[in-house]
């Protein structure tokens, strides 16, 4: 399926549940860190596995980050916000970024110290 179908999926079973409504949002975006965490945990598991159970916790995390897409969908919704807008603006803003990556983590060039 394409991701706007599944967006699309995702937000009927949210309104047959009683979850689009805007007075609900700070509740789910608390679902959303939680199922962040629960990404994070399996992510931890994936990288101190070894063959052969990488691919079940690779699996694992491939469904938690899926969850986190569905709290975000539906907290969008909520907040009348198109998240694909939202990923439209957010690359207008890296797109030209200029900076390093120190131990993984990109630091924009204004951040640097020398």
């Amino acid at each position: 399926m394409e991701f706007k179908e599944l967006e699309e999926k995702v937000l009927e079973w949210a309104d047959s549940h009683e979850l689009l409504y805007e007075e609900n949002a700070d509740k789910q975006f608390a679902k959303f860190i939680e199922e962040a965490f629960e990404f994070k945990t399996e992510m931890e598991d994936v990288l101190s596995y070894t063959a052969p159970y990488v691919d079940e916790a690779v699996d694992r995390m491939k469904l938690e980050m899926g969850d986190v897409f569905v709290t975000l969908i539906i907290l969008c919704k909520q907040l009348d916000i198109d998240p694909q807008e939202c990923l439209e603006l957010a690359y207008e803003k890296i797109k030209d970024r200029k900076g390093e990556t120190i131990n993984g983590c990109f630091v924009k060039a204004e951040d640097l110290h020398d």
